[in-house]
């Protein structure tokens, strides 16, 4: 008894410091020749008697991106100003649409509006109520491994060219006369990943590696 006590306490205290560690919005702009795009949610009051923490799933172009979103957190996303298909699916079973025609420069926000019987909205809002709402908002934290898809509609903060957001097995071999570039926390991660499918490491070590790689 006393050791299901102390778990139930461990995981109490891991709850509350998680929660108030996330790291609060940030205004920011939107990159080079890159459209700006916030996706938050809101808590919200529940009548059910069942009350639960929804969560999100973002696809981009049908492409999944690889963070969720919970309750009062946002992600921000630069995206190529161009036509693209924006969804959210709740609890991985309910799945709402959004076509954006996007522009450079332009700031958007996007938003979750659960409504009464559990189903929600997933719609654009005005930039004036989305600069004031996003702001009671945390960044998400990562809760998925791996992206299943190659997402290139991302803008490069470094050449403002699209990035492939995936492991590759390919392996670049410098000559004497290269200087390797650091890698980035992406790059990281995109490795460790790659070592977790041969089997090299286990589910545990790379979700260790990843927030370590994160934290840095």
């Amino acid at each position: 008894m006393k050791i299901i006590n102390i778990l139930l306490l461990s995981i109490a205290l891991f709850l509350i410091t998680a929660c108030g560690n996330r790291t609060p919005f940030k205004t920011q702009t939107p990159l080079e020749k890159a459209s700006l795009v916030y996706i938050y949610t809101l808590s919200q009051v529940s009548f059910d008697d069942n009350p639960s923490n929804p969560e999100y799933s973002i696809r981009i172009n049908n492409k999944r991106y690889s963070q969720r979103i919970k309750e009062d957190e946002y992600i921000a996303l630069n995206l190529k100003p161009q036509k693209m298909t924006i969804s959210a699916t709740k609890k991985q079973i309910e799945e709402k649409v959004l076509n954006m025609d996007l522009k450079i420069g332009q700031i958007y926000y996007v938003k979750m509006i659960t409504k009464d019987g559990g189903s929600f909205e997933f719609v654009q809002v005005n930039n004036d109520i989305g600069s004031k709402e996003i702001t009671k908002t945390g960044l998400a934290g990562s809760s998925e491994e791996a992206e299943e898809n190659i997402i290139t509609e991302f803008i490069n903060p470094k050449d403002t060219e699209s990035v492939e957001v995936k492991a590759t097995t390919t392996t670049l071999v410098p000559t004497t006369n290269q200087t390797v570039a650091p890698m980035s926390k992406t790059d990281e991660i995109m490795k460790a990943y790659d070592l977790k499918q041969k089997g090299i490491i286990n589910d545990e070590e790379f979700k260790t590696l990843k927030i370590n790689i994160l934290s840095k």
